[in-house]
């Protein structure tokens, strides 16, 4: 018998459908089970997720209200000082002063004297002991030292105490461009201010340190200016300011505390060094900044207790209710959310509670802010103020402390995602299992449908035999009565 192709082919009867009813109804019950479970299961990942992505924002936004420096921040005007900058500290006070600058900082700067005609012309024998402020390095040369090899030796002594050599090559007579050129060697300090000022001891190889011939073309002090072989291109000078008429001095362009937590910054010299331009300095309490983050603080409360209800409320008119209805875990959060913003303050001269602030808990869980309550509380106590929020056990610290606890990997929101993506792999492999089960069952029917498709198969066809046996017979009978009568 011819091989049957496909089930049905031999008897005519419709097993293909049959057999894909079967394995549907067999494994309907337990799929729609699992995608049931699935959404469910999605639905809660996703719920998290969006109370996960609301508690991160109000944790942000806390940050700033947990650091007590940035919440005793001071606002720094300059007026828009050519001349100087400022910063202020949470130590400065509040108030105002007449800044000039008088000079600012500058470096000193050495040139050589002498005629050296190119970087290649030997320096001569010796040693150079070059001295920078408090520290000294030593130089050794020979004979055949070039100035631009003196150059390098300088930079790259290990032991250089802040001087910076280069080379210039300019006119030898600055009148007469057909004089040619000379090489000279420029040494400049790296630190600016007259503590760090440059000298140079020559021991020369001619035994005469002094001379205007060999390695004592190097020779520099301050205090032997009749001797000494280089000029001073610019003296070291210290930065000076005058606040409120009294000067100042630093060694840099920077004033550290000559107003109490006030660093100013010299920028430029003043246009007019006999009489420099009086400008004005003023420090303020940063109260504006301290509204705008606790405007933003409440905002992102504002979208937790939003985010909460979403996920876990319910809708009586729709009748519906939110993927994390009576999750123990939302329960709790919101519930130490409210147990911390209606804590009373920690004393010590701080508010007694954020309603004192203006920041009310209306009906629904939000919060409410009274812009003018905030800005009264931070014109009478702007330090207390700060300390109820970002104190030991202020409202910012205890948030930051409990939103850590619930976003921090192995914290509440953590573990309870991670054992959902299990259960969703769970799912997903229980998924697998039941469809290798009705692959089997399927090839186990289809066997068998293929056997009874034979079977008809061959039923009908002796039945097709018989009953064409049975004609035949038929029509020989009926023939034979016809021919006696």
């Amino acid at each position: 018998m011819a091989t049957i192709g496909s089930l049905g082919v031999g008897s005519g009867l419709e097993l293909d459908t049959l057999l894909t009813k079967l394995i549907s109804a067999e494994g309907a019950p337990r799929l729609k089970s699992l995608a049931t479970r699935e959404a469910s299961i999605q639905a809660d990942i996703s719920a998290f997720g969006s109370l996960k992505s609301a508690l991160d924002k109000l944790r942000s936004s806390i940050g700033s209200l947990a650091d007590a420096e940035a919440l005793q921040a001071r606002t720094v005007s300059t007026g828009g000082s050519r001349y100087f900058s400022a910063t202020a500290d949470a130590g400065a006070v509040a108030g105002s002063y007449t800044v000039q600058v008088l000079n600012t900082a500058r470096a000193q700067k050495l040139a050589t004297t002498a005629d050296f005609a190119s970087a290649n012309a030997a320096v001569g024998a010796g040693t150079l002991t070059i001295t920078v402020g408090s520290g000294s390095f030593a130089i050794e040369t020979s004979a055949t030292t070039t100035l631009a090899e003196l150059k390098t030796l300088i930079n790259e002594a290990a032991d250089n105490a802040g001087v910076t050599a280069s080379l210039l090559v300019v006119a030898r007579d600055p009148q007469d461009a057909s004089a040619g050129t000379v090489a000279r060697l420029v040494l400049a300090a790296d630190e600016t201010g007259t503590a760090n000022t440059i000298g140079i001891a020559v021991s020369d190889a001619d035994a005469n340190n002094t001379d205007a011939l060999g390695l004592s073309r190097f020779y520099f002090s301050a205090a032997d200016p009749v001797n000494s072989r280089l000029v001073e291109q610019q003296a070291a000078a210290d930065a000076r300011i005058a606040v409120d008429g009294l000067t100042a001095f630093s060694s840099s362009n920077v004033f550290r505390d000559v107003i109490d937590g006030v660093t100013i910054t010299a920028l430029k010299d003043p246009a007019d060094p006999l009489n420099p331009e009086p400008e004005t300095l003023a420090i303020a309490l940063d109260r504006g900044g301290v509204a705008a983050r606790v405007k933003a603080f409440v905002a992102a409360y504002n979208e937790v207790v939003s985010a909460i209800r979403d996920v876990s409320g319910y809708d009586a008119t729709a009748g519906t209710a939110g993927a994390l209805n009576g999750d123990a875990t939302v329960r709790g959060i919101s519930s130490r959310l409210r147990a911390i913003i209606g804590a009373a303050g920690i004393g010590d001269g701080t508010p007694g509670s954020l309603s004192e602030l203006g920041i009310q808990t209306q009906r629904d869980g939000t919060l409410k802010l009274d812009a003018a309550r905030l800005d009264g509380a931070l014109r009478t106590n702007f330090s207390g103020v700060g300390s109820l929020f970002a104190a030991d056990d202020g409202v910012a610290t205890r948030l930051q402390d409990m939103l850590d606890g619930l976003l921090d990997r192995g914290g509440i929101l953590a573990t309870r995602t991670e054992g959902l993506d299990r259960q969703l792999k769970s799912i997903a492999s229980d998924r697998e299992s039941l469809n290798t089960r009705l692959g089997k069952l399927e090839t186990q029917y289809r066997a068998r449908f293929a056997a009874l498709d034979s079977l008809v198969a061959q039923l009908q066809s002796s039945g097709d035999y018989l009953l064409q046996q049975l004609q035949n017979t038929a029509s020989i009978i009926t023939g034979n009565r016809g021919g006696s009568g």
